[in-house]
């Protein structure tokens, strides 16, 4: 199968079959999205227009907001095709809701046999799947689909009760795991607090997913390296797309998440909405091919990164993404610099001795982004303080306000008294109230 995959041909043929890909869909929207019916018809773009990949451009970009607002309007299918629906966590505004028919669940089956494919993963793996697998999440059922679909074998743990966690990787041997960085940090430390060795178990690979264990120049970034030294596995960084139902995976070389060519076009703009070069960095905007319940035509993600086109060395002339650098929404100017929560993230990360804690963004005063950086740690010494600013100084270039709390704080702070669907690492107040 993967000789055949459409990332293996050459750069002209995976852009003459894109091309195609692309006129099909677009013909596929303006004829069955209310949404996109309307919107080509203003501009006057047809199917028949798309010629080229330079066509792309011709095209309008589609919103988060006009996804939110009209989130129904982009159905293609009527109730008796729908076979299942997920939504977005509502972080940046409110929850969307993605339509998915049976076609659709093939092909997110398809895209994840394409990423643990990357990673190296066959019919001889058995998965640990430590990842949510209900409450409307697109992951959890796209990785379990896929392993399936792979012919390896895989198991539902979740997301909680470490114990029981650790209990079925020592009872039923998996060879990987997928997971979150945050939560494989946990297990490992788990294990070795109970006295045992993380290395003495048959997990020899992890996918992660939802936060980047690299920086922008590929390196481990402050997780990753905690990672390393807590359970060294060999560690492969993914990101995930639930509107457009769409990942991405590093392969053995590490050097950028893969485009899985048949079924996602990838763009990066800038603030103008132009096409940026390659490695410059933007937002990552995706056109979704061979979707059916709900296509999206240039989609504007909010999500930081660059774009790399030359060949890899595994052998895939596909695109590739680095390491997502944070959303755009959530850029600070701190002190004259910009700076993405992220950075600071992975500069906590890294440091031994922090649990938990909150990035939050205030208008200040004057105007300007106010951060303030709530730990939870059991140490909480000056010096400890001291060690933290530093580290921040030196990945994030900034130095935000550190305050500590007690780990249970921090952590109804990042769930919001259980609230939230997902914990928040960064909470926005700047457009609230002055703090």
């Amino acid at each position: 199968m993967l000789k055949k995959a459409l990332e293996f041909k050459s750069k002209s043929t995976i852009e003459r079959e894109q091309v195609r890909l692309l006129r099909e869909m677009v013909c596929y929207a303006s004829k069955n999205s209310p949404f996109y019916k309307n919107v080509l018809r203003k501009t006057k773009i047809k199917y028949s227009d798309i010629k080229s990949m330079q066509s792309l451009a011709t095209l309008p970009l589609t919103k988060k907001e006009q996804l939110q607002k009209y989130n129904n309007s982009f159905y293609c299918v009527d109730k008796r095709e729908i076979a299942d629906i997920v939504a977005t966590t509502g972080t940046t505004g409110e929850p969307v809701f993605i339509v998915l028919t049976k076609h659709d669940l093939q092909r997110l089956a398809l895209n994840e046999v394409y990423s643990f494919s990357c990673a190296g993963a066959t019919a001889n793996d058995i998965f640990h799947l430590a990842v949510t697998v209900d409450n409307l999440f697109m992951a959890g059922i796209a990785y379990y689909l896929g392993i399936i679909e792979l012919g390896a074998g895989v198991y539902r743990a979740g997301m909680h009760n470490i114990k029981r966690q650790i209990l079925l990787l020592q009872k039923l041997k998996p060879t990987g795991i997928m997971t979150v960085p945050s939560f494989l940090l946990q297990l490992g430390k788990e294990i070795m607090e109970g006295g045992g060795n993380p290395l003495s178990l048959s997990v020899k690979k992890a996918l992660l997913v939802g936060d980047s264990i690299r920086d922008q120049d590929f390196r481990l970034s402050g997780i990753g390296e905690l990672l390393q030294k807590t359970w060294p596995l060999d560690l492969y960084s993914t990101f995930g797309n639930s509107e457009a139902a769409i990942s991405y995976c590093e392969c053995k070389f590490k050097h950028g998440g893969h485009e899985h060519s048949d079924l996602i076009i990838t763009e990066i703009i800038d603030e103008n909405g132009n096409v940026v070069p390659d490695g410059a960095m933007g937002e990552l905007v995706l056109t979704t091919l061979q979707t059916r319940g709900m296509p999206l035509l240039r989609y504007c993600t909010g999500d930081i990164t660059f774009k790399i086109t030359k060949p890899c060395a595994c052998g895939r002339n596909s695109s590739r993404i680095g390491p997502i650098m944070g959303r755009k929404a959530h850029m600070l100017k701190y002190r004259g610099t910009k700076v993405y929560p992220k950075a600071i993230e992975n500069a906590i990360a890294s440091i031994d001795g922090v649990y938990n804690y909150v990035i939050e963004a205030f208008t200040g005063d004057d105007l300007s982004d106010k951060v303030v950086i709530k730990v939870g740690s059991k140490k909480r010494s000056e010096s400890f303080k001291r060690l933290l600013s530093a580290q921040i100084a030196a990945r994030a270039r900034v130095v935000p306000i550190l305050k500590f709390a007690s780990i249970g704080e921090v952590y109804s702070l990042q769930s919001d008294n259980g609230k939230n669907r997902k914990p928040k690492t960064f909470i926005d107040h700047r457009n609230a109230t002055t703090k």
